[in-house]
């Protein structure tokens, strides 16, 4: 009879994201759980009226000062994504939830990584949450006991 050898690619992962802050709760297959906060280096997304006449441009060329502005808050929140990504090391099953669209940006930057290839994932749409409740959450989900 062959015995097979424990891996720790039991893990499960449940994570609250969304443009500033992520939580995530990892828990082993003995049931310890660790818990993680990462905040984005962006701060709150800011909004521009629309600008007719006040645009720069060299050679013909225009561009809104605006655009800059978001062009660098969009590569400052992938690699905030990627960086939350990182973080899934030997993941088996993962629970996203989240009240926008980071959520979905998350689960497709997950999809295309070699490393994440064939986990099982599952996105949930949720308000804003504590770490306590997303342990309760996690804990329900995965039909498990927390001592």
């Amino acid at each position: 009879m062959l015995q097979m050898k424990k891996t720790s690619h039991n893990l499960r992962f449940s994570i609250w994201i969304d443009s500033r802050i992520a939580i995530i709760l990892k828990v082993g297959p003995d049931g310890n759980k660790e818990l993680k906060i990462i905040e984005s280096d962006n701060s709150r997304r800011e909004r521009f009226n629309g600008e007719g006449t006040n645009k720069t441009g060299l050679f013909g060329t225009y561009q809104a000062p605006d655009d800059k502005v978001q062009h660098r808050w969009n590569n400052h929140h992938i690699n905030y994504l990627k960086k939350v990504a990182d973080e899934l090391i030997n993941v088996n099953a993962l629970l996203i939830l989240g009240s926008g669209d980071t959520r979905y940006e998350l689960q497709n930057i997950i999809s295309k990584g070699r490393h994440h290839n064939g986990i099982w994932i599952e996105n949930k749409s949720m308000k804003k949450i504590t770490p306590r409740e997303l342990e309760l959450e996690t804990e329900k989900h995965f039909n498990m006991s927390f001592s």
